[in-house]
C-alpha cells in the first residue's frame, strides 16, 4: 500500500486524513517505494525518511526528517457543500442568540436577530476557496467539514494514487529508510529496558529488608538479563521510593 504522510497536524491535513480513512482506499504498490508527503496547503511530494543529522541524534535518537525525491503536484481545496445541506447543520451548532441585548442590537441596525446571525455565520464559514480559479491562502478559507466537502478531496487523492506509481527507492534511499527503521527499533528496546529496570526496582522495594534469597536470580531469569545487569539496574535507583535493599538486608544507595 502506498504510504501517505503529513508534514504536521494542521486542520487541512487532519480533515483530509480523516476523509481518506473513511474512503477506505488501499492502493497496492511494490516494496521499497517512496512515501507521498502532504503539507498544510495540500502540496504533495514523493519522499523517504532520513535520520536527523548527528548533532541532533542524542536529543532525538529516532528522529527523522524527509528526503525529497520528486514534486507531485497539489490537491484542490475541498469545495463548499450545497447551502441546503450547510444551513441546518450550522444553525444546529450555532443557534441564534436570544435576550434583550440581541434584540436591541438588531433593532438598532433595522434587521432581525436571525438575519444578523445568518450574516455572521456566512462571513465566518462560507468564504470562497478560489479567486478566478487560483488557490487562496488557507487562512482565508474555513475548512470545517460542516461546510467543506473533504470527501471530494479524499477522492482526488485516491485518484492520484491510482494513476501515479510512487518512485522506486534507490539503493542509497533504502539505506536512509532502513536506518530510520533501525533507530526506531533501538529506541523501543532502550525504553523497554528502562521500564524493565524500574519494574525490578519496584519489585525489590515491595520485598522490603532484606531481599529474599534468590530474588536477584529470579529477576535475571524472568527478565532475560544477566546477574551483573540486574545488580547494576537495582543499584541505579529511580522508579521507586528509597534505597533498594540487597539480599543481605544492606540498603544499596542509588548511584547518580
Amino acid at each position: 500500500m502506498t504510504r501517505v504522510e503529513y508534514t504536521r497536524n494542521y486542520v487541512t491535513q487532519r480533515e483530509l486524513a480523516r476523509a481518506y480513512e473513511r474512503l477506505g482506499h488501499r492502493p497496492t504498490t511494490e516494496a521499497w517505494t517512496a512515501t507521498l508527503l502532504i503539507d498544510d496547503v495540500l502540496t504533495m511530494r514523493w519522499v523517504c525518511p532520513v535520520l536527523h543529522p548527528q548533532e541532533l541524534s542524542e536529543e532525538y535518537p529516532a528522529g527523522h526528517t524527509w528526503h525529497l525525491i520528486a514534486e507531485a503536484g497539489e490537491l484542490d481545496w475541498p469545495p463548499l457543500r450545497p447551502e441546503e445541506e450547510i444551513w441546518p447543520a450550522l444553525l444546529e451548532r450555532n443557534p441564534p442568540p436570544t435576550g434583550e441585548q440581541a434584540e436591541r442590537n438588531a433593532r438598532m441596525l433595522g434587521r432581525s436577530v436571525e438575519e444578523m446571525h445568518r450574516e455572521q455565520l456566512r462571513q465566518h464559514y462560507l468564504g470562497s476557496a478560489h479567486i478566478v480559479g487560483a488557490k487562496r491562502n488557507q487562512t482565508d478559507v474555513n475548512f470545517d467539514p460542516l461546510v467543506r466537502d473533504w470527501d471530494v478531496t479524499a477522492r482526488e487523492l485516491a485518484a492520484f494514487l491510482d494513476t501515479h506509481r510512487p518512485p522506486k527507492l534507490t539503493a542509497q534511499q533504502r539505506v536512509m529508510v532502513q536506518g530510520v527503521h533501525l533507530a526506531e527499533l533501538e529506541a523501543v528496546v532502550a525504553s523497554t529496558k528502562a521500564s524493565l529496570a524500574r519494574l525490578m526496582r519496584n519489585a525489590a522495594r515491595e520485598q522490603g529488608h532484606p531481599l529474599p534469597r534468590g530474588f536477584k536470580r529470579d529477576m535475571a531469569e524472568w527478565g532475560g538479563r544477566s546477574r551483573p545487569t540486574v545488580d547494576a539496574w537495582l543499584a541505579e535507583g529511580g522508579g521507586c521510593e528509597g534505597a533498594v535493599p540487597d539480599e543481605d538486608g544492606t540498603p544499596m544507595a542509588p548511584r547518580h
